[in-house]
């Protein structure tokens, strides 16, 4: 009990606030007392550990800038708060103008509702029976499998469908013209392109359309294969000629490899003999460069001859 007693003074001592004679009467048992001696130690570490880490006390222009940050953070949530509920009441209370704009939203969201399933029906993307599949004689590409579960035997896929379609016609019909003017550009064959020229400049042809000559116009220019280009030009050269041809035909006795094509060009441009078209400062220069520089002789003499006429 008497050693208990000790113990409970432990921390007064630690603190010196034990009287002179306790101090010394303690002191003289921690002599024998290694328990108590140890726990005083510790006591010891305990309080110079408290005394480093103390916080430095702040000075008054400190505290008030940090009471000021700490005010306009509270101000910053109110009207963060006050907004939130604005915005809440906005869409939550009634009023006309709420109603009015609710209303047209709405309108807004179903017309794009509509607009999107019309076309996704018009884009072929729908769901097809099976039979449907059957009827058509069609073909199947890009066939992707989408939320299917095997196991439970459901499927679900999307796919392009090809249909081939059959048309009949007079090369002079709106539609054979078009479909004939997108084949000239977009198939891959150089043999259908060739054939698509062909059919376009039928000795039956009484009408050319804008598409179809602007399809010509582009595959003379720009169609990688020498006999496409030949036979475009070919037509453009036998159809009513405009600006829009006579500048295609310089472009390409300016810029194609080809010195046929280049003979052929310069030979409709001289046929037509457009001066008024020819006599344009640019055309002439066109004419002079392909005069001196190319490497065709009969480009240059026909070049030459063609400036001294317009001269003349």
């Amino acid at each position: 009990m008497e050693h208990e007693n000790y113990k409970n003074q432990l921390i007064l001592y630690s603190y010196n606030e034990l009287k002179k004679d306790e101090r010394n009467e303690f002191e003289r048992h921690l002599l024998g007392c290694g328990s108590c001696k140890n726990e005083l130690e510790e006591l010891k570490r305990i309080h110079q550990l408290v005394k480093v880490n103390l916080v430095e006390e702040l000075d008054e222009d400190t505290l008030f800038e940090s009471r000021q940050e700490l005010l306009a953070e509270i101000r910053n949530l109110k009207r963060k708060k006050f907004t939130l509920q604005k915005i809440w009441e906005f869409f939550t209370l009634p009023s006309p103008t709420n109603l009015k704009i609710a209303y047209s939203f709405a309108a807004v969201v179903l017309m794009v509702t509509a607009s999107y399933f019309f076309y996704f029906d018009k884009a072929g993307n729908q769901l097809l029976s099976g039979s449907n599949i059957a009827a058509a004689d069609s073909k199947l590409t890009n066939l992707q499998f989408i939320n299917s579960d095997f196991d439970k035997g459901e499927v679900e896929i999307t796919y392009e469908q090809i249909v081939p379609v059959k048309l009949k016609g007079n090369v002079n019909d709106a539609e054979i013209q078009k479909v004939l003017a997108k084949s000239l550009i977009d198939n891959e064959n150089p043999g259908i392109r060739l054939k698509a020229v062909n059919a376009i400049y039928s000795e039956k042809r009484s009408t050319t359309s804008g598409v179809v000559k602007d399809a010509l116009i582009k595959a003379m220019m720009y169609d990688d294969n020498p006999g496409v280009r030949k036979e475009a030009m070919h037509a453009l050269c036998n159809i009513p000629f405009d600006e829009k041809i006579s500048d295609a035909m310089i472009y390409v006795l300016q810029n194609d490899k080809n010195s046929g094509l280049r003979i052929q060009a310069i030979n409709c441009l001289n046929e037509k003999n457009d001066v008024k078209r020819l006599s344009d400062p640019n055309i002439k220069n066109v004419l002079k460069n392909r005069m001196q520089e190319d490497d065709n002789s009969y480009i240059k003499l026909r070049a030459k001859t063609m400036l001294t006429k317009l001269e003349s």
